[in-house]
């Protein structure tokens, strides 16, 4: 289970609920043991550390889990029944451990029958806080069960760095484009995206914009994204030449009226074919 790792937003969404969850637990411990009137048979630190220790240790656990960037929260391509098995059995032992500890060290040496009650209570909120996670982030396929492999193109510029019309630098890394093959279905090697990364001093709207010489070969609008764009193309040639358009608002050259500046041309420098499962 080492296919497909969760984006930064998942993993601090999933952090972010089980604090959630942990802050609901305590209120609901504090309200209960306000109303029953028994601050005199267990500490507000007491009630911490034991709702502590359960959310905590499972913030913990999938610490560890991405450190060893082993991926509980995506499948191989092939979605087996064995690990959606594992996923569930890791989590039920998880949990069978953690309330065999609450129920056996948590003010072991009392007979208090509000203590029993209390152990329940926040097992069963616990319980029903981490069915709550399983279920929002069980794993899904990393991959189509049916994509057999794909074939990656690299191209690079004959010529990588531009001066912009703001005076300013850009950097042309280098162009992408893939090709996923099925098992199931023909491929068709048309209509395929052009991702074009590059390096500039501009953190937020670029001022240029990239398209093909060849306007036949160019559908769709492109990607405004800061470190790359992405064009989409008919067809995939040995070079692909590109139109860099920019404009300059201090000279009143908006994007009404983008200007050509230059002409780069993309040579095909690199095939790499990956077979799944990885």
């Amino acid at each position: 289970m080492i296919y497909g790792e969760p984006h930064i937003e998942t993993k601090l969404s999933l952090f972010l609920e089980i604090t959630i969850l942990f802050i609901t637990a305590m209120t609901i411990s504090i309200l209960i043991i306000t109303i029953a009137r028994k601050w005199n048979v267990i500490s507000f630190l007491k009630v911490l550390k034991s709702n502590l220790s359960l959310y905590g240790t499972l913030i913990g656990v999938y610490v560890i889990i991405f450190n060893l960037h082993f991926y509980v929260i995506n499948f191989s391509k092939k979605n087996d029944l064995i690990e959606k098995v594992f996923y569930i059995l890791f989590f039920l032992i998880l949990f069978l451990i953690q309330a065999f500890f609450i129920s056996k060290y948590f003010y072991k040496n009392t007979k208090q029958s509000f203590i029993k009650g209390y152990k329940v209570l926040i097992i069963l909120l616990y319980f029903t806080s981490l069915v709550y996670i399983l279920i929002s982030y069980f794993p899904q396929n990393a991959y189509d069960k049916y994509l057999t492999h794909s074939k990656i193109y690299t191209y690079l510029p004959t010529q990588g760095t531009k001066i912009l019309l703001d005076k300013s630098t850009l950097k042309i890394d280098s162009a992408t484009s893939d090709i996923d093959y099925y098992s199931n279905k023909k491929t068709f090697e048309k209509d395929l995206s052009f991702t074009i990364y590059f390096t500039s001093k501009h953190k937020e709207d670029v001022p240029f914009s990239f398209k093909a010489l060849d306007s036949t070969n160019e559908f769709g609008g492109s990607s405004s994204e800061i470190k790359y764009k992405e064009l989409y193309l008919r067809k995939l040639n040995d070079s692909i030449k590109i139109i860099l358009k920019e404009v300059d608002f201090k000279n009143n050259i908006g994007w009404d009226h983008p200007k050509n500046t230059d002409t780069i041309v993309f040579v095909k420098r690199k095939t790499t074919v990956r077979k799944y499962p990885c």
